[in-house]
């Protein structure tokens, strides 16, 4: 009787030991998914805090660029405007000129781009072909007897098919070495460049010029 009951008292006491181990482990088990858990949570928070700020700054880069944009869309859309109307004013200015005086323009334009080369040892010494547009064979040659001599070029008349959208005369001398062109188009270009502030303000007023279109 006494070996079977020393026998139960030794098997409580393995059970209770086994029961203490299996508690601490348990225990360890839970203290460790806390702590795992808690640990996400902190990373979990700072990864939501990051992006939040992340997307905070990006949002606030896009509208910086966004509104920039818009700026910089609204100042083009009006340059290209007021370029329009320049342009406008100054074409509407040379229509209204005279036919002679138009002649005059084309003449001195002719004149100065023969000089140029002239100046520079770069004037064809071959026979040129002269194109005319927007001008009678007769007024293109009382201009060009003035500056060629005589036999050193030919007249080409384009055919009004052949024309491009100008719409005011035009003279065109190819040789082999260079082509000069002289045109009241370029003229127009040339004063819309050097009298463009006082466009500007005739057109618009003072406020044109704090505008920076000037």
């Amino acid at each position: 009787m006494e070996e079977l009951q020393s026998t139960d008292v030794l098997d409580r006491e393995i059970l209770e030991d086994a029961r203490k181990k299996a508690y601490r482990i348990l225990k360890a088990s839970e203290e460790g998914v806390k702590s795992a858990a808690e640990l996400w949570e902190k990373r979990a928070t700072a990864a939501i805090a990051e992006s939040k700020e992340h997307y905070a700054s990006r949002f606030v880069t896009m509208k910086d660029e966004v509104v920039a944009r818009l700026i910089l869309d609204k100042r083009r859309i009006r340059s290209e405007k007021v370029e329009s109307l320049l342009k406008t004013a100054m074409f509407g200015y040379l229509q209204s000129l005279p036919r002679e005086t138009l002649l005059s323009l084309l003449e001195n334009e002719l004149r100065l781009r023969l000089t140029e080369l002239r100046e520079t040892n770069e004037f064809p010494t071959t026979s040129m072909t002269v194109r005319i547009k927007n001008l009678s064979n007769a007024e293109s040659e009382a201009i060009l007897k003035k500056y060629l001599t005589p036999g050193t070029w030919t007249l080409e008349t384009t055919s009004t098919a052949t024309l491009v959208e100008d719409k005011f005369p035009r003279l065109t001398l190819d040789a082999p070495s260079v082509r000069i062109n002289a045109s009241i188009d370029s003229v127009g270009y040339d004063l819309l460049e050097d009298k463009r502030t006082e466009l500007l303000v005739a057109l618009l007023g003072d406020a044109a010029l704090e505008g920076g279109l000037a």
